[in-house]
């Protein structure tokens, strides 16, 4: 996962995304980067520093791993 100093921007959010999906062939791990990916848009709202269209924009992507089909069990 990204340095979670920096701010998560809609491109690292897509690239992320992308990424999780490549590896839904192994569920923990998968589940494990989701969750990340998560905390990291969790932590830059809490800190303010998305606007409201940048909090729906990459909110929708960061959503977006619902779709994707692996275990969430694990992890």
């Amino acid at each position: 996962m990204e340095d979670k100093k920096q701010k998560l921007n809609l491109k690292d959010a897509q690239d992320l995304v992308a990424q999780i999906d490549k590896m839904k062939c192994d569920d923990e791990a998968a589940h494990s980067e989701e969750d990340s990916l998560r905390e990291w848009f969790i932590e830059c709202c809490a800190k303010g520093l998305y606007t409201k269209k940048e909090t729906i924009e990459i909110g929708k992507v960061v959503l977006s791993t619902k779709d994707l089909d692996f275990a969430r069990w694990c992890a």
